[in-house]
């Protein structure tokens, strides 16, 4: 807590809390298949679902809903990157880092749209509570 004067007491600067992100109008939702081992897919089933914003209750998008086969088809892409050969196993550790610290710096740098789409607009978590620890670098969850 800080004093009127600016002094830090008890080791906690007087710190104001991050700024919330204005609430994103029309966003334009670009992905809804299914990823899986780097390439999008549609569902094996065709099957869709519709996700809402709680808020307003107004639907956001059709997403391809996933089913034993697509987990399947994931499962199996994901061992094969741990195979031997694999060219994620053939990556030394500095590159593997490399590549980790960049898809960290990319959700940083997307953060707040991150926050506000997945975190609030889908589940109807408040901007408050997802924003602001996410602007911090720390996670909501």
């Amino acid at each position: 807590m800080a004093t009127t004067n600016g002094a830090v007491e008890n080791g906690q600067p007087d710190r104001k809390p991050p700024a919330l992100p204005r609430p994103i109008r029309n966003l334009e939702v670009k992905f809804t298949k299914i990823f899986i081992n780097n390439e999008w897919h549609e569902s094996k089933s065709g099957k869709k679902f519709a996700t809402y914003n709680p808020s307003t209750l107004e639907k956001i998008c059709e997403v391809e809903e996933g089913d034993k086969p697509d987990v399947d088809k994931a499962v199996e892409a994901a061992q094969a990157a741990f195979q031997r050969g694999s060219p994620w196993r053939r990556l030394d550790a500095l590159s593997r880092g490399r590549l980790l610290h960049q898809l960290a710096d990319l959700v940083e740098r997307d953060r707040a749209t991150l926050a506000m789409t997945t975190l609030c607009a889908s589940p109807g978590m408040s901007p408050l509570v997802s924003v602001g620890p996410s602007l911090r670098g720390t996670s909501p969850c």
